[in-house]
């Protein structure tokens, strides 16, 4: 191997964000698969992992073990949580993740009290202990990367003050719950299209990352203006993949 792997595992995540997709790195989003899953679908071209915490069947006590199998194939992971809590937040940085994707973000104060519960002092109120990640038994960095989910109609009206936050590396859009929220038909509607291509201009702007879950053609055609597009979620990559196999003969 070359280079360092915990330079570049942020270096991956950080790919430019100058310019209209400089730099777009390609995820798959992480729902049910255990490691050895997980090692099947390593080489499937994807440039980063997402781990859902929140939705889907993986479990914390899980994450360690999925982490090592990343970093064996030199792919960045991050993790979406599955709240605010602060001792959630730091528990999970604890594995060594690479970054963490945080729900539900609302508003600029929230935006400060999540950044601070990701980074110890004097940047912020994180604890440490014999942790993985302290340990240096990971290959993250020392400062993981934090992204702020904009998926509200509230989140949108202040995305802008979201992304001036000190310490936030970026937002992670999230078309499926924005749909909802703001009464649109679907995530791939053109309000939400509209609303998802706001919120990659502000981070721009703001000189920050900008990514979102796809998972639909309406979606992926807008991936090349963002950094980071989490494609598709495993159970889709297994549903399509069984169909194929059992496609009738043609």
């Amino acid at each position: 191997m070359v280079g360092d792997p915990v330079q570049d595992s942020r270096a991956t995540l950080q790919a430019s964000a100058e310019g209209m997709g400089d730099g777009l790195r390609r995820g798959l989003w992480v729902t049910f698969l255990d490691p050895y899953g997980l090692e099947v679908a390593a080489g499937c071209g994807a440039d980063w992992l997402g781990v859902d915490l929140q939705h889907g069947t993986v479990e914390m006590p899980e994450l360690p073990g999925l982490l090592r199998v990343a970093e064996a194939a030199r792919l960045p992971m991050l993790a979406r949580v599955g709240s605010h809590d602060s001792l959630a937040l730091g528990r999970v940085l604890d594995t060594g993740v690479s970054g963490v994707i945080i729900p539900m973000v609302d508003s600029a104060d929230q935006a400060r009290a999540l950044v601070a519960a990701c980074r110890t002092p004097p940047d912020g109120t994180r604890s440490t202990g014999a942790c993985r990640a302290a340990l240096g038994l990971s290959q993250a960095s020392e400062v993981p990367l934090v992204f702020l989910m904009i998926e509200t109609a509230a989140g949108l009206q202040r995305a802008a003050d979201i992304l001036a936050v000190p310490g936030a590396d970026g937002v992670f859009f999230g078309p499926y719950d924005f749909s909802i929220s703001a009464g649109h038909p679907g995530p791939g509607s053109p309000g939400t299209i509209e609303a998802l291509r706001h919120v990659i201009s502000l981070a721009r702007a703001a000189g920050k990352l900008a990514g979102f879950m796809a998972g639909q053609p309406e979606l992926l055609a807008v991936a090349p203006e963002a950094d980071l597009v989490a494609v598709d979620t495993d159970v889709s990559a297994l549903r399509l993949g069984l169909a194929r196999v059992f496609e009738p003969d043609t």
